[in-house]
């Protein structure tokens, strides 16, 4: 499946990044502003859309919580565990982040690109609920655990990262990220994930003009 992420956005694997920097987006997009372009008598404006989209989260046991995120509109879903560690200094949060049930998902029958654009948002939509839960909690780290291959497509977040290697899980060997969760990195997130999606709705609104299914889409979700 084609990936509307540049490849140097690819995750850099680094033990001595302590730091959170300002770096230049790496995504392969090129975008005007967040205006309506001049298209065709039958032209809406895209606008982005969450319905449908819900999140559940359920204590488990002794600071052991599912959150369980869904969006119906695009057949996605993913239950997440998450496991609060109270230190004397600080709280972290540990999460294995799940593959994402999107099984006969129209959208990847319709058009490969549209589909990874979706999937992309909905994990954007994901990593911000994660940040909520941890500022919600007080806690000033995240650690996120899943496989090399679901990895590699999360290089737009590098930024955020204060470290990513390989680890020896109790299964099996995965990649292990951290992210700062205090509050100023939450807002430099919410900035990022705006910025973001205003970027893949101006793609996508350019796209539908040569692109069927994207214009598809665009009238399903603008009359959804």
């Amino acid at each position: 499946m084609s990936d509307p992420v540049d490849a140097k956005s690819k995750i850099v694997r680094s033990n001595n990044s302590n730091t959170l920097e300002e770096k230049p987006s790496h995504l392969k997009l090129v975008v005007s502003n967040h205006t309506p372009v001049q298209a065709a008598s039958d032209a809406f404006q895209p606008t982005a859309s969450n319905a449908g989209f819900s999140v559940k989260v359920c204590s488990r046991g002794h600071q052991l919580y599912e959150m369980s995120i869904q969006d119906p509109f695009h057949d996605l879903e993913c239950d997440l565990i998450l496991d609060i560690e109270k230190g004397a200094d600080e709280t972290k949060v540990v999460c294995h982040f799940p593959a994402i049930l999107s099984e006969s998902n129209k959208f990847l029958e319709e058009d490969e690109t549209l589909y990874g654009t979706i999937m992309i948002q909905f994990q954007m939509n994901v990593l911000e609920q994660l940040f909520m839960f941890c500022t919600n909690r007080n806690a000033s780290q995240l650690t996120i655990y899943m496989d090399d291959a679901q990895a590699e497509g999360f290089g737009i977040y590098q930024d955020f990262l204060v470290h990513c290697d390989d680890t020896l899980t109790e299964n099996r060997e995965q990649t292990e990220m951290v992210i700062s969760t205090d509050r100023k990195v939450f807002g430099k997130w919410c900035s990022f994930m705006k910025k973001t999606k205003r970027e893949f709705e101006q793609d996508l609104w350019r796209e539908q003009r040569f692109n069927p299914a994207i214009r598809r889409y665009l009238k399903s979700r603008a009359h959804g």
